[in-house]
C-alpha cells in the first residue's frame, strides 16, 4: 500500500485515557498532485435491523449509523501541488476518550437505549443474530483512518481519498472491568435476593401418614375441607449475583427456611428438591432512526443455559450453596454489558427449582433478574501489551479481548523534512 499506518506499543485492548502514538507513511513513486493527507481517530456505531418471515425474504433494512466521537490531524496540505517521488513519514498522537463526544438529539430515551450526552464509551462488539421477529446486525468500532485526498475537480466534485488505510483498535471501558480483589475481599457486595412463600396443606402433614398414599375417600375429604388440613409453610429463598465477571463462577445460593409459628405441625417434615434450572438470557437490541421509510427496532434474546438437572430427590433445608451441590456455575465467555444511543447488550438470570412436601409439588421461580456481566480484570492482565496493529479490509472489528501475540515492528523510513 502506498499509504501505511504504523502504531508504536499498540495495546491488545484499549480503555479511556490511554495514549495511541504511530506514524503513517506516505510511499510516492511517481509525482502526484495531493490536496492534503491526514489522519482521523473515531468511533462510531452501526447497526441493521431487518424484520424477518419465517423463510420468506426479509423486508427492507432500516440501518443507523452514530458516531461516537471523531478527532482529525491534517498531517500535510500540499493544496493540490505535484509532490515528488519519495517516502514521507508523519507522527501522531491520540487519547482515547472515556465518555461519548458526539451527542445525538435525534434519539429519543427508550430503554434498552441510552440517549444522555456524554454517557460511557461501548465497548468493541461485533454481533449478528435473529429470531423469528427480527434479524439483527451490530457493530461498534474504533479506528485510526490515514487518507491521501487529491485535488477536488469542480464545485460539485466528490471528495474521495486517493489512497486510504484502516486500522482498528479495540476497546473496554475500565467501568465494564470487574476488579475481582475487591470481590473477593466482600463477596457479598453484589449479591441480591429472590423469595417466595409457601403454603402446604395436606393429610401427609401428620406423622403418621408419612411415607404413605392417600385413600380416594382420604382425598375427598380433603377436597371438601381444605380448611381443616393441617398446614406447613417454608420459605424459599435464592441468592444470586447483580455483577457477574465473566468465565467466573457464578455464587448462587438457595434458603428453605420452615416457619413453624405458622403451621400446625409439631416438626418441619421432608422438603425435596426434585428440579432445578439456571440460565443466562442475553439481549442485543439495536434500532434505526426516522428517516423516509420510518423506525424500526428489535430485540433478540438468546438463552445460555448454566444448570438443568431433574429427578433429583435432594432434601433440602437451611442453606445451599448451589455450586457445592452441583458443581461450578460458570458463563460460557460473551460480551460485556453496554448501552448507547443505537445498540444495547443486556443481561437477565433466570432460575427455577420445583420442590415435593407432603405429596405437593411447588414451583419457585426466579425469573428476569437483571445482570450485568463485565470482563474479569485477573484475565485481561494476563494478555499480551503488545502486537503489530491490525489492518483490515472487512468491516468486522476484532474482539475486544484477543488472546494472539505478535511481535512489534517498526519502519524506520526517515522522515522527510
Amino acid at each position: 500500500m502506498p499509504i501505511i499506518v504504523s502504531l508504536i506499543n499498540q495495546q491488545p485492548c484499549y480503555s479511556g485515557n490511554d495514549q495511541i502514538r504511530g506514524r503513517v507513511i506516505f510511499q510516492c513513486s511517481t509525482p502526484t498532485e495531493i490536496q492534503d493527507i491526514r489522519v482521523t481517530f473515531s468511533g462510531r456505531a452501526k447497526a441493521k435491523v431487518q424484520k424477518t418471515k419465517g423463510s420468506a425474504a426479509p423486508a427492507a433494512s432500516y440501518r443507523s449509523k452514530c458516531l461516537l466521537f471523531e478527532k482529525e490531524r491534517i498531517l500535510w496540505h500540499p493544496n493540490g501541488e505535484k509532490v515528488a517521488p519519495d517516502t514521507y513519514e508523519w507522527p501522531f498522537e491520540f487519547v482515547f476518550p472515556s465518555h461519548v463526544q458526539c451527542a445525538s438529539s435525534r434519539w429519543p430515551e427508550t430503554l434498552p437505549f441510552r440517549s444522555d450526552a456524554n454517557h460511557p464509551l461501548p465497548p468493541t462488539f461485533a454481533a449478528k443474530t435473529s429470531d423469528s421477529l427480527r434479524k439483527l446486525d451490530c457493530t461498534i468500532e474504533y479506528r485510526i483512518h490515514a487518507q491521501v485526498f487529491r485535488p477536488q475537480r469542480g464545485i460539485l466534485g466528490k471528495k474521495s481519498p486517493l489512497f486510504s488505510e484502516i486500522v482498528r483498535l479495540n476497546f473496554l471501558p475500565l467501568e465494564a472491568r470487574l476488579d475481582m480483589k475487591s470481590t473477593d475481599d466482600h463477596p457479598a457486595t453484589y449479591q441480591q435476593q429472590k423469595e417466595q412463600l409457601f403454603n402446604i396443606r395436606s393429610m401427609l402433614l401428620l406423622p403418621e401418614n408419612k411415607g404413605r398414599s392417600l385413600k380416594v375417600q382420604e382425598k375427598i375429604q380433603s377436597w371438601l375441607s381444605p380448611s381443616q388440613l393441617p398446614r406447613f409453610s417454608f420459605k424459599a429463598t435464592f441468592s444470586y449475583p447483580t455483577r457477574v465477571a465473566q468465565s467466573t463462577p457464578l455464587p448462587c445460593f438457595l434458603d428453605i427456611m420452615p416457619f413453624m409459628e405458622d403451621s400446625s405441625v409439631i416438626s418441619a417434615p421432608d422438603i425435596v428438591m426434585q428440579s432445578v434450572s439456571i440460565a443466562i438470557v442475553s439481549q442485543t437490541a439495536a434500532r434505526a432512526a426516522p428517516s423516509l421509510m420510518g423506525a424500526l427496532s428489535g430485540q433478540v434474546d438468546e438463552r445460555i443455559e448454566i444448570l438443568s438437572r431433574t429427578s433429583l430427590g435432594m432434601r433440602v433445608m437451611g442453606k445451599v450453596d448451589l455450586a457445592q451441590a452441583f458443581g461450578p456455575l460458570r458463563i460460557r465467555h460473551t460480551d460485556v454489558s453496554f448501552r448507547t444511543f443505537n445498540i444495547s447488550r443486556t443481561y437477565r438470570l433466570c432460575a427455577s427449582f420445583s420442590f415435593e412436601c407432603a405429596g405437593k409439588t411447588s414451583t419457585f421461580d426466579a425469573l428476569h433478574l437483571p445482570v450485568e456481566l463485565l470482563a474479569n480484570s485477573r484475565e485481561l492482565e494476563k494478555a499480551p501489551h503488545s502486537f503489530e496493529g491490525q489492518i483490515l479490509e472487512d468491516d468486522t472489528p476484532p474482539p475486544y479481548a484477543s488472546s494472539s501475540t505478535l511481535s512489534t515492528s517498526s519502519i524506520t523510513t526517515p522522515e522527510k523534512s
